[in-house]
């Protein structure tokens, strides 16, 4: 009886503790955060170089530290703008850190060297979410269109990790696009996502917190893609309307989740 007691007792509480583990978030650059868990840490957007004065990119001292200390052990990219990847700096981490994987849409891991067996791609010809199983471990990738009409050839794709019993969404840089009916095929809404990261510009909809809650809904709102040359007053407001969401402007800032 007492045996039994002592598993239950232990099962109870091992469920409490794993309920209890926060996600660390680091901000990088842009849209680029370093997620970690108990056991597995993946970097997305993360590894680029300066593309222009309203982006904000991983000084080398970061990217160093990345590679060396942080070790991801999935470095995840939506696209292939400058401002997002940079093929030197991620073949460079792969050869550098052998059991570490790279997934993106085909116009960036084509643009990998000899590390095929590292590589992962996401479809974009349709909507359908792709599942990748890597230990305890899941990630999803789907396509979502990039923002802009300018770049309707650019392969855009999001992803939804499962790490610590936690779901963290990344969108890359899309936006609501109604006129494509997007988030209503995507069908976030039904992930039950914990943690959504978005390109701040999809909070200034006059409708962007319904939006928010009636096809994502998730527990937590991070904004990101934030210029430096940001007129101040601009994100003091955005932070007055939304003073629940978390704003990442600052290097290597924090979030517990």
């Amino acid at each position: 009886m007492l045996k039994i007691l002592f598993l239950l007792t232990t099962v109870v509480l091992s469920f409490f503790y794993r309920a209890q583990e926060n996600i660390s978030i680091t901000y990088t650059g842009n849209m680029g955060v370093y997620i970690s868990g108990s056991q597995f840490s993946v970097l997305i957007d993360g590894l680029h170089t300066k593309y222009g004065d309203d982006y904000l990119f991983p000084t080398d001292s970061l990217v160093n530290k990345i590679t060396t200390q942080l070790r991801p052990d999935a470095i995840l990219f939506t696209h292939y703008h400058g401002d997002h990847y940079n093929s030197e700096l991620s073949e460079k981490y792969l050869k550098t850190n052998h059991k570490s994987v790279l997934f993106g849409p085909e116009q960036v891991t084509k643009s990998i060297g000899n590390l095929k067996n590292n590589i992962y791609t996401i479809g974009t010809k349709d909507y359908i979410k792709q599942n990748f199983n890597l230990g305890n471990t899941r990630i999803t990738g789907l396509k979502i269109d990039h923002a802009g009409k300018k770049h309707l050839s650019v392969e855009n794709v999001g992803y939804i990790l499962n790490i610590d019993n936690k779901k963290i969404l990344h969108v890359g840089d899309t936006d609501w696009l109604v006129e494509l009916n997007l988030f209503p095929q995507l069908k976030l809404s039904d992930e039950a996502i914990d943690i959504a990261i978005l390109p701040y510009w999809m909070l200034l909809h006059d409708n962007a917190s319904v939006l928010i809650q009636k096809y994502i809904n998730p527990e937590h709102v991070i904004a990101t893609h934030i210029s430096p040359r940001i007129i101040e007053q601009e994100l003091l407001d955005l932070k007055k309307k939304y003073p629940k969401i978390y704003f990442l402007k600052t290097l290597e800032k924090q979030i517990q989740l």
